[in-house]
């Protein structure tokens, strides 16, 4: 990826925000008291602002190891492309399931960091789209999604794992008329250019009902 060795401006930021901190307790000396608070101190020693220096240090290498896509981000780039979707999802457990076709455009965005994905489709004779956006949250050593669509006004968010054989597990919550719920999604691909995601609530008994999918098929230029 593009940016795999530069660091954020957030980083470039942290930095500096401990520089300048650094800069002002050194100009803050014997000659530079708080004459309305004289019990506070506000002079550094060689040994504290060294101290403080290594430790501005080492934020600005943890900040940009945090900042900089690695292994896990380049896993997402398979998504990357343009999709034709068919949709199957159960809207009443006593009816065949409703089925649909959409379209689904893939790019990366931030500098590698993320995946965005929009999707389009008319759904129940109304038009429908939703975006999306993948990536790894290295800190917490997990994958991470956010949803927005069409039909709601909330932003689901979902964390979870990704197997050897790039299968994706994400948790989350799902918001419904009836409440919240806690929902999962499992993403496999079926081919190269093949892959299914199937939706998942969670039921009183602690059990998963499978209440639909999206199989995706990319299109070949």
């Amino acid at each position: 990826m593009k940016n795999a060795t530069r660091t954020s401006i957030l980083t470039f930021a942290a930095g500096a925000a401990c520089t300048a901190s650094i800069a002002l307790l050194i100009a803050s000396g014997p000659d530079h008291k708080d004459h309305q608070h004289p019990e506070l101190t506000d002079t550094v020693t060689q040994p504290e602002m060294d101290a403080m220096m290594e430790m501005s240090a080492d934020m600005m290498a943890a900040m940009a190891r945090l900042a900089t896509p690695d292994e896990h981000h380049a896993k997402l780039g398979k998504n990357v492309g343009n999709w034709i979707a068919k949709t199957s999802f159960v809207m009443d457990p006593a009816s065949p399931p409703t089925e649909g076709a959409g379209t689904m455009s893939v790019k990366w965005v931030l500098g590698g960091r993320y995946i965005m994905s929009e999707f389009k489709m008319d759904f129940m004779g109304q038009p429908f789209e939703g975006i999306g956006f993948n990536g790894y949250d290295i800190a917490h050593e997990q994958y991470i999604s956010t949803w927005a669509d069409t039909m709601s006004t909330k932003i689901t968010m979902m964390t979870g794992s990704m197997d050897d054989n790039g299968t994706t597990t994400l948790l989350g919550t799902a918001t419904t008329p009836m409440g919240d719920n806690p929902m999962k999604i499992v993403s496999t691909w079926t081919g190269n250019d093949t892959m299914t995601d199937k939706f998942y609530d969670k039921m009183p008994d602690g059990s998963w009902y499978s209440s639909g999918s999206i199989t995706y098929t990319r299109v070949i230029d």
